[in-house]
């Protein structure tokens, strides 16, 4: 059984009912649909539905909005015929309607017409239930409470679906009624939709108590703040650009969150917080806090998800492209990190079928005999010295330069095989090439390279914010993030610079989870910033004093600028 008929006794019986009129007079306009359902505590529901003539022309305005013309409902019964079938439907019953005094009014006149009594049953409105239950919902039109509780509203407006809707609708109310304001009759309910607000039953105490003693505490700067339950265990971990702003939303208009936001207020007793210099700390930290603490009530972030890497082995006269999952101080290039395998071994596969390449192990190289790639003109066969080394390090540049995001020519060279593909009937392979095309431009666009390179020159990422002076620097050394830091002068960005240059890079060997995740989300975060940060690359043999120096004069800049006339996200 449901919360709804739970509430209901064997006599007792709810008709839901929605009316489409010609406008929103009851004594001029018309009513030309009813659409009701009957619901009892045990059996089927019993539905009426019927369009009704109102002998007269249906405005333009109210086809628009219905989809009824007049074509539609001529020939149909009038209201001389379907008002004495509803009421003998409606019985004595309780009459259950969105804006009740709407349809109230208007079936009314209708019976009124026809000579028949007025309406005298019992009224319960959703509206007025929703007013009370959820006094957090900006709007409780029809419309936003099948938004709110996503129920499909496809078909609104016509007077079945209006009804299907308000069913739902009012089943979620009796359910917050029944478990937080302890309804458990029909009439209780009946009561609760005439109660004042202040009698409404007011929020939890400990809701109260975070209200009073917690939150003003709170500070409005970014940082990491936990969500704790009466025996001090972490439930949720999030992060905020402002924690005052972020922490206070969770306490107001509770009711109007999502049932698993309301369960996790519900379960919370505290509110533990840790201030970060910037918002992309609080980003690392919550990510790292989510994996290490498993709350659960964060449903995001928490496995550390092991990406592949490129790795193209320097160290070799004639390197090869492989798939790596680890980045280790090995000499080698990397590139990456990339979505998952079948990415990696999709990148992997277009450089050897559009870059003489070669892909045979060490010990085949060895051999120093043909294969078949170099038979087809894939590979330079530099295994028997029909390739040197100056000639395939071209090779190999030129696939640098594609990881790099140069993808002009071997996207052009794909087009041209999809569509010959296509015109032989290989649609397969046409449809291969062409989401390889798409994922290339994908990976360009939102990373500016197919695949980023990881120990790429040292770079700075300056982020000036809305107030002067102020803003977010990162710098990133041999792919690992060494500091990140708040920025309130050029002074500072410079002092910061020459700070992370005195202290030895990491030399562990491999990129541990804990930095290749740090790394993904400074990624990702220069990705959704790129109209505002500007990155620096570290010249090649640049002192690190000049370096400081112009990072500082660039970040002066920004300043001078203002945030909204920065450079876009580029390299210098």
């Amino acid at each position: 059984m449901s919360a709804l008929t739970n509430l209901l006794s064997p006599q007792e019986s709810l008709i839901v009912t929605d009316t489409e009129t010609t406008g929103v007079h009851a004594h001029v306009n018309r009513v030309i649909e009813i659409g009701a359902v009957k619901v009892r505590s045990e059996g089927e529901n019993k539905w009426f539905d019927q369009l009704i003539d109102p002998q007269i022309a249906i405005p333009g305005r109210i086809t628009r909005i219905t989809g009824i013309t007049s074509s539609m409902v001529f020939g149909q019964p009038t209201a001389e015929v379907v008002m004495p079938s509803y009421q003998e439907f409606l019985g004595n019953g309780v009459f259950v309607a969105h804006n009740i005094r709407f349809d109230y009014s208007f079936l009314n006149a209708e019976f009124e017409r026809v000579g028949l009594p007025e309406m005298q049953n019992l009224g319960l409105c959703t509206l007025r239930l929703a007013r009370r239950l959820l006094p957090g919902l900006r709007s409780k039109s029809l419309g936003n409470l099948a938004k709110f509780y996503r129920i499909s509203a496809a078909g609104q407006h016509r007077a079945r679906k209006d009804v299907e809707i308000t069913l739902e609708v009012l089943e979620r109310l009796a359910q917050i009624a029944s478990e937080e304001h302890s309804v458990s009759t029909l009439g209780e309910l009946l009561e609760l939709q005439s109660r004042t607000y202040s009698k409404v039953k007011p929020a939890a105490k400990h809701v109260l108590k975070v209200r009073a003693d917690v939150l003003p505490k709170v500070p409005g700067v970014p940082g990491v703040y936990h969500m704790v339950d009466g025996k001090g265990r972490i439930l949720y971990v999030g992060k905020a650009k402002n924690l005052k702003q972020r922490v206070s939303s969770y306490f107001r208009a509770i009711e109007a969150h999502p049932p698993r936001l309301r369960q996790l207020i519900a379960k919370m007793r505290n509110v533990s917080w840790r201030e970060t210099s910037t918002e992309l700390h609080a980003l690392i930290e919550e990510s790292r806090e989510i994996k290490e603490l498993d709350p659960p009530f964060n449903r995001a972030q928490k496995k550390y998800v092991h990406r592949p890497y490129l790795r193209l082995d320097s160290n070799e006269p004639f390197p090869r492209l492989t798939t790596q999952v680890f980045v280790r101080d090995d000499g080698s290039e990397y590139f990456g990190p990339l979505r998952n395998r079948s990415q990696a071994w999709a990148i992997t596969e277009i450089v050897e079928r559009y870059f003489p390449i070669r892909n045979c192990s060490s010990a085949e190289f060895a051999k120093k005999h043909k294969c078949v790639r170099a038979d087809i003109g894939r590979c330079g066969a530099p295994c028997d010295g029909s390739q040197g080394e100056e000639a395939y390090g071209e090779v190999t540049q030129r696939v640098r330069d594609f990881l790099m995001g140069d993808i002009t020519h071997v996207c052009a060279m794909m087009e041209l095989e999809m569509l010959k593909a296509s015109e032989q009937f290989a649609f397969e392979d046409a449809a291969e090439t062409r989401d390889w095309i798409s994922m290339l431009d994908e990976r360009v666009t939102k990373y500016g390279a197919v695949a980023t390179p990881v120990s790429g020159p040292d770079t700075v990422h300056l982020l000036a914010a809305g107030r002067a002076g102020s803003g977010t620097f990162a710098i990133v050394r041999q792919g690992r993030i060494t500091s990140v830091e708040a920025v309130d002068s050029a002074l500072e960005v410079e002092q910061f610079v020459l700070l992370a240059y005195s202290a030895s890079p990491d030399s562990t060997a491999v990129m541990d989870r804990i930095q290749i995740d740090a790394r993904r989300i400074l990624d990702h975060w220069l990705y959704v910033k790129r109209d505002k940060v500007t990155s620096l690359e570290k010249r090649e043999e640049e002192p690190e004093e000049h370096f400081a120096i112009r990072v500082a004069e660039h970040f002066e800049a920004l300043d001078q600028q203002g945030p909204d006339k920065a450079d876009s996200y580029n390299s210098m």
